[in-house]
């Protein structure tokens, strides 16, 4: 069964025969993988329409793993099951994936697994706002940068702003692609640079920097 970097990733943060709850599965290749390979006995593939779950449903059929992957059809965590110990939400918009967080009760849960196109400073600054824990960070390269981040309910003091904008365990971690998403950042402010002067782009740029050199 192939599946993308991105997902690999997701999976290195998911442990032995925890139950997940895949929050717009689409194909359902990420629980699928996880049952088809022994690291869980039981996932869930959910999604707010029926056509993904028609998909879901293929990769169930193609791999025989009925009664194992479980496709559900809720709006976000609408009909989570009570057994699950892992939610995972991947693949859509920063705003997206914080309503299907927000107003809910999450203390149930080992832990939540979010991986979002873009703006995940913002999806850090709703932890951080909650006095949530993030547990763990990384960031994949995949023709894009993705960001991937695991969070638990636990007590945590506001996290500052630099660990939101860049993540607390990336600037920790050291990892080198993180680094080169760094530098792909200066690169990409420097080209609107060229193009339209801004202070706050100037000023990103020189944090970005500083950054390299404070932690690399």
């Amino acid at each position: 069964m192939k599946i993308s970097k991105r997902l690999l990733k997701i999976i290195d943060f998911i442990e032995k025969d925890e139950v997940v709850f895949d929050v717009g599965s689409d194909h359902a290749l990420l629980p699928s993988f996880l049952v088809y390979h022994n690291i869980c006995f039981k996932t869930y593939a959910a999604d707010n329409k029926e056509g993904p779950l028609l998909k879901a449903k293929e990769t169930i059929d193609k791999y025989n793993l009925h009664d194992k992957v479980i496709p559900v059809l809720s709006d976000g965590l609408e009909n989570i099951k009570d057994d699950v110990d892992v939610i995972v939400i991947a693949g859509m918009g920063q705003y997206t994936a914080q309503k299907i967080l927000e107003n809910k009760d999450l203390t149930k849960y080992k832990k939540i697994i979010v991986q979002v196109n873009r703006d995940m400073n913002l999806m850090r600054k709703f932890i951080s706002d909650n006095n949530y824990t993030i547990l763990n960070e990384a960031v994949v390269y995949e023709d894009y940068y993705y960001e991937i981040l695991v969070f638990n309910t636990d007590y945590h003091q506001n996290y500052s702003d630099l660990e939101i904008k860049y993540g607390p365990f990336n600037l920790k971690n050291k990892n080198q692609v993180f680094l080169e998403y760094l530098k792909f950042n200066i690169n990409k402010y420097e080209m609107i640079l060229k193009k339209h002067n801004s202070e706050d782009l100037n000023n990103e740029v020189a944090c970005v920097k500083e950054i390299i050199k404070k932690y690399f």
